[in-house]
């Protein structure tokens, strides 16, 4: 009996790890491909209850999700594979000491304030944002709000990529910097 428990145990425990990843896209391409283009944002979480450990990017109009990495201070989001598509924030995930682990889910209908689309390869800032809480009754669950922000700029989080270990020696040091050089002119 107790064999049959364990059997169906492990039985459980595989087919819950093999699910786990099944909704998550990429990075099946290979960094250095011409066709990527890299997507950013950034979200000022000092008033929410949890730092940022990942993030994720919903495409319109397919299944499944894109990981962003957290770069830096916690606040930064970055996915350095997409291909061509619109994208939106989907979702941030937190973990904290007291407010143990949380999901912030933004709307996946229609467009929310972070949609990119990518037309052309290159690099898409979508924006700095700040988390806000919403106030709520004492019953209901609590909420939440971004609101864009105009600090960091694009310049400002760009400088800050271009020192993460994961661009030195790929294609994104040089396009970085071409980026900055643009940036620099306007």
């Amino acid at each position: 009996m107790i064999a049959n428990i364990r059997r169906w145990s492990l039985v459980l425990l595989a087919v819950m790890l093999a699910s786990c990843g099944s909704n998550s896209i990429g990075p099946e391409r290979d960094i250095n491909d011409p066709t990527n283009s890299l997507v950013f944002a950034y979200v000022d979480m000092s008033e929410a209850p949890t730092k940022i450990d990942g993030a994720s990017l919903k495409p319109q109009g397919e299944e499944g999700y894109w990981h962003m990495t957290v770069a830096g201070d916690g606040q930064l989001l970055t996915q350095p594979y997409l291909p061509l598509g619109a994208y939106q924030l989907a979702t941030l995930q937190g973990s904290g000491f007291f407010a143990g682990n949380n999901v912030y889910r933004f709307p996946t209908y229609g467009r929310n304030e972070t949609a990119v689309r990518i037309q052309k390869p290159g690099i898409y800032f979508m924006g700095a944002y700040r988390y806000t809480k919403v106030k709520t009754g004492f019953f209901e669950g609590s909420k939440f709000a971004i609101e864009r922000v105009k600090s960091p700029s694009e310049a400002e989080l760009l400088q800050r990529i271009q020192k993460e270990d994961w661009v030195k020696g790929t294609q994104w040091e040089a396009r970085i910097r071409s980026r900055l050089a643009e940036l620099g002119k306007k």
